[in-house]
């Protein structure tokens, strides 16, 4: 009977990491790209937490759409921001600016449920593109 429970919790375990496409540290920070069975998600540190370990994330069903989203957004020459609603409870801004001459992505997640916002650190086109990897 022990051995049945071991094999399960080491099932939904497994199943709960997913697999990683990529990842970027910067820093203390980093972001990773992951499939967990049929959606994506991206995992980010959050620079609004006194822990640099304390991370957040949020899911998306189509990584073609995603990534053209944000390479999209690099190639707009203002500063902008582009708004996601991944869940019925999550929206993603994608801030892009200009930092030292060269176009950055900053992630902000805000929950409506718990009302928590979230950002991540900047990451450059190299960086994000590194991020999707051959998916």
């Amino acid at each position: 009977m022990q051995f049945k429970t071991l094999v399960f919790f080491f099932l939904i375990s497994a199943s709960s990491f997913g697999q990683e496409i990529g990842i970027v540290k910067n820093g203390n920070y980093s972001i990773k790209l992951l499939k967990i069975d049929k959606l994506f998600s991206f995992t980010y540190s959050d620079l609004n937490s006194k822990n640099s370990n304390d991370v957040n994330s949020f899911d998306f069903p189509n990584i073609d759409t995603m990534y053209q989203i944000v390479m999209d957004g690099f190639d707009y020459h203002n500063d902008h921001q582009v708004i996601v609603q991944t869940s019925k409870d999550t929206i993603v801004k994608f801030d892009f600016k200009k930092v030292n001459g060269e176009k950055m992505l900053m992630i902000r997640q805000r929950s409506l449920l718990s009302k928590k916002l979230s950002t991540s650190t900047f990451f450059t086109k190299d960086e994000i593109i590194k991020l999707f990897g051959n998916s």
